[in-house]
């Protein structure tokens, strides 16, 4: 049982993003958008090549405390997160603010051909750089061909 709620407490920590108005945004430059596709592209190639380090990296500094190590980064991703653990394709849309807080949505086809759309929250740090805060996926009803 404290396992149950230790894990729905840290999904819930993942999912969410940290909300301040001090990280409220209200436009994504170009720049910003090329980097925000690069950190999620990065972060995904490095879970499909088991890459816990680099793809713990790139998550925001609270995420990380709150996970703890990238061992455990991966081993949720795997047991919570499988259809960006192991994707067959991916399609990103352009980055975008909503509520003052950018988001990256990715289309991604599972390995049964299933379509989600990854939803990353997005943060940008005081040295500029973007970083994962958390990511929740939803199932749709389509299926890849």
């Amino acid at each position: 049982m404290k396992r149950l709620l230790a894990t729905a407490g840290l999904l819930f920590g993942l999912c969410a993003p940290w909300w301040s108005s001090a990280w409220a945004i209200d436009d994504i430059t170009t720049a910003d958008a090329i980097a925000i596709h690069e950190v999620v592209q990065t972060q995904l190639e490095a879970l499909s090549n088991d890459d816990a380090v680099g793809a713990f990296e790139l998550a925001t500094p609270e995420k990380r405390m709150l996970i703890g190590s990238p061992d455990n980064f991966l081993r949720l991703i795997k047991e919570e997160y499988n259809p960006i653990y192991r994707y067959q394709r991916v399609i990103f849309s352009r980055p975008e603010v909503i509520n003052g807080d950018a988001i990256q949505i990715v289309r991604v086809t599972d390995g049964n051909s299933r379509v989600w759309l990854a939803i990353f929250w997005m943060q940008q740090g005081e040295d500029s750089a973007w970083r994962i805060d958390g990511c929740h996926l939803l199932e749709t009803t389509s299926v890849s061909i």
